[in-house]
């Protein structure tokens, strides 16, 4: 049987190498577990297109603050933000506020956990090109979101 190439993440035959998940702020935040997280992200990115390594980043309300006042003109926290560079050093980085997260858990019906693992698919699947800025972005966007992280039986 011959070998099979892949680059980048990209498939070039029967297997696909996973993308690399690198976490900051995990230990610091008390994140419970991130080896679905990983998996999550890899699954979205395997099959979105995303090539090269993502840097997911655990930070307080303040910094993400910050970073969607400088970035997006919002003057307030929000769950998760997406930068996408497209490079094979860094395909991009998600920042995630756990305080939030662990605040609008409820709201889903689901622990902290599961509430990181749709944020973290959430934000790899803005980095493969996907929105929710229109109402046919958001009913796709959805769609993919039940796909790569569906709804627990419990």
């Amino acid at each position: 049987m011959g070998a099979n190439v892949v680059i980048a993440g990209m498939r070039l035959g029967f297997w696909t190498m996973r993308p690399k998940i690198i976490f900051h702020g995990a230990r610091e935040w008390n994140i419970p577990s991130l080896p679905p997280l990983r998996e999550a992200a890899q699954s979205v990115l395997a099959a979105e297109g995303g090539a090269g390594p993502v840097e997911i980043v655990f930070q307080s309300p303040e910094a993400q603050r910050e970073l969607n006042r400088t970035w997006r003109n919002l003057d307030r926290t929000t769950d998760v933000l997406s930068f996408h560079y497209g490079e094979a050093e860094l395909f991009g980085e998600l920042y995630i506020d756990p305080v939030l997260a662990a605040a609008q858990a409820p709201r889903y019906k689901h622990d902290l956990g599961s509430e990181l693992r749709r944020l973290v698919v959430h934000g790899c699947l803005h980095l493969c090109g996907h929105d929710h800025g229109t109402t046919s972005e958001r009913t796709r966007m959805r769609a993919l979101e039940r796909r790569y992280d569906p709804p627990r039986k419990g």
